[in-house]
């Protein structure tokens, strides 16, 4: 039997460094964070044991993942890794996955919003996107009605529309932004977030004075996201 701890050492192989470990083909794959995947003839539980015990979860036969490393655990168990991995959890324990992900959402304590990494990492793919793109949450009153919405995410070519810099917009209210904002956008938003539609909005902005085009859907329950051309 290989010896662990000395080949972790020989090869510079760190514990922080490892997104998952699982089995496959009879082998046993390392995936560091930057480097290629390393396959051994071990049982996953021997890695295991070599490794600190409160960073590694053993999520499923066969796969253990590094709990710090984990972005969003759906209701069904799914485990998806940093870098969009996922891994199905055991399914006779889908309340303990669901637990862990409570345990691990993400929380901002300055804007007091929830919302999964994965979704946030995702949108920094259209970071340069040459259309306005942006991801609003919807702020609702104790019956329900949507009152406000907060952009939690702007790509660069929303300031080109808006005539706002990006980080001028992040985390903070609409109606802060645009002091004379038309509440008729509100309405649309609030349900798209709350019913999972997809809106389709031509209509003239007096607070930019331009006619946009705005297309509408719901990437998380509570969230609506834009796509915004002027028309």
């Amino acid at each position: 039997m290989i010896d662990l701890n000395a080949y972790f050492e020989k090869h510079h192989l760190k514990p922080e460094e490892i997104l998952y470990i699982y089995h496959k083909d009879r082998k046993t794959v390392i995936c560091p964070d930057h480097s290629e995947e390393i396959e051994l003839y071990v049982p996953v539980r021997s890695v295991l044991d070599i490794l600190p015990k409160d960073d590694f979860l053993n999520i499923n036969k066969g796969v253990v993942v590094r709990r710090d490393r984990i972005v969003d655990i759906s209701k069904d168990g799914i485990y998806t890794m940093l870098d969009g991995r996922t891994f199905q959890g055991r399914r006779r324990n889908l309340s303990t996955h669901r637990r862990l992900g409570k345990e691990l959402e993400l929380y901002d304590s300055t804007s007091g919003y929830t919302l999964p990494l994965s979704l946030l990492e995702k949108c920094t793919l259209l970071d340069d996107m040459p259309i306005a793109y942006c991801i609003i949450e919807l702020v609702f009153n104790e019956e329900g009605h949507g009152i406000d919405f907060i952009f939690r995410y702007c790509n660069a070519q929303m300031a080109v529309i808006e005539g706002v810099p990006v980080e001028e917009m992040i985390n903070r209210s609409f109606y802060e932004i645009f002091r004379n904002g038309d509440k008729k956008w509100l309405v649309a938003y609030a349900d798209v977030a709350l019913n999972g539609t997809q809106r389709t909005l031509h209509d003239y902005s007096p607070e930019i004075d331009k006619n946009l085009t705005i297309i509408c859907y719901q990437p998380e329950p509570g969230f609506c996201a834009c796509i915004l051309q002027t028309s």
